[in-house]
């Protein structure tokens, strides 16, 4: 991490002397052909637990990096038709949060008597900064582009922008991608081929499928994730329709020999200042009645009146396959404020109501403030955020 924060200390302090700086509302462009640019997503929540057990606290407060970030991209025209893309794009928490994990084994002792072993392990803090959507790749005018890299899959992204309170703690993944708290269908896999197709008549085409799987041998199978969607828009209206199955450990439900698919189908039009998302999704798990099968829906309503912006969404899960009291609701309210094109303030209010056997929460899928209740309780949030892009 050390390495990587040195590189980029030396990428800025060399080409500040031939940055551009654009107008406002533009990002600077570095050498011409790279352009920088970052988003600063910083948010204090106060979290209900909805905590039901005796002495527990009931109560939170927290600072979030809500998907901050930082990247770099551009493109080198190599004929009238085909270029070079690329991107580099870290995600920075910027409330200074780290995650500990397992960074090495330094030592394993074997009890004779017991036949015990004890595995003694180095523990590490990372993901100050993290890779976010990063790839190089080719673009033709006319047959689309092809990338190699990291980045968010064609499911994520087909109905992302249906959701009205994205990279917040009312993010929609509270419900979408996500079952009892955990979501495994909002993903942004490594070692990633991806084709998107021109627009053809507002219709574009994406697909994508993940190699990690196929980096070594497996006794059983190898993992596979395969993503597609297709969005049409065309004036006020969009539609996107996307599908991914996830195979042999891909994700913590796919374990080996299972797969796991995914469903969704979104709507949105915009009148006005006003704006209307819809999603509807299935999960389904090959295994006959298993927890994991179920529906959701999610609807948001968005209103521009000037600088604000009134936000009300909500969603529901139904009750997994196996399991019953296992669906949940979602709600959020919120205003957006923007004092520039760059600059906005925000205050929302949402809340999960969980099923008795139900842990739905908030802001989950990476957002970067996530909490995951206990069954049955429901947690809710008053969160004030400040965004700057650039």
């Amino acid at each position: 991490m050390k390495k990587v924060l040195a590189a980029i200390a030396v990428v800025a302090v060399s080409s500040f002397g031939s940055m551009v700086f654009a107008a406002d509302g533009e990002a600077p462009v570095v050498k011409g052909n790279i352009e920088v640019y970052g988003q600063a997503r910083l948010s204090v929540d106060m979290i209900d637990t909805g905590s039901k057990t005796a002495g527990a606290d009931t109560s939170l407060s927290k600072l979030s990096s809500n998907s901050s970030r930082l990247g770099f991209k551009g493109s080198e025209e190599m004929s009238d038709d085909l270029s070079t893309v690329y991107q580099l794009e870290l995600g920075v928490n910027m409330d200074g949060t780290t995650q500990t994990t397992v960074e090495s084994v330094t030592s394993a002792t074997t009890n004779t008597t017991t036949g015990v072993t004890t595995v003694t392990t180095k523990n590490a803090n990372v993901n100050t900064l993290g890779l976010r959507n990063t790839y190089v790749g080719l673009k033709s005018k006319t047959l689309g582009m092809l990338t190699f890299g990291t980045f968010d899959t064609p499911y994520k992204t087909a109905t992302g922008q249906f959701d009205a309170f994205g990279d917040s703690m009312a993010d929609y993944n509270a419900i979408m991608g996500n079952v009892n708290g955990s979501s495994n269908f909002e993903l942004r896999p490594k070692d990633v081929i991806a084709y998107s197709s021109p627009s053809w008549g507002g219709l574009q085409i994406s697909a994508a499928t993940s190699q990690s799987g196929s980096e070594a041998a497996n006794a059983t199978a190898d993992a596979r994730l395969v993503s597609a969607s297709a969005v049409f828009k065309t004036g006020a209206l969009a539609i996107a329709l996307a599908a991914e199955s996830h195979k042999n450990g891909v994700a913590t439900w796919d374990a080996a020999g299972k797969e796991v698919t995914g469903a969704r189908l979104g709507a949105g039009y915009t009148i006005g200042g006003t704006k209307i998302g819809l999603v509807f999704e299935t999960l389904k798990d090959d295994t006959a009645t298993s927890a994991i099968t179920r529906d959701a829906m999610y609807l948001a309503v968005s209103q521009k009146l000037g600088k604000e912006t009134i936000k009300l969404a909500f969603g529901i899960a139904d009750d997994g396959e196996s399991l019953a009291e296992t669906g949940a609701t979602f709600m959020a309210v919120g205003a957006d404020h923007a004092f520039t094109k760059r600059t906005s303030a925000y205050v929302l209010y949402a809340a999960t109501k969980n099923d008795t056997n139900a842990t739905y929460g908030l802001g989950q899928g990476g957002a970067g403030g996530a909490y995951t209740p206990k069954a049955d309780e429901d947690p809710s949030v008053i969160s004030f955020g400040v965004n700057h892009s650039f």
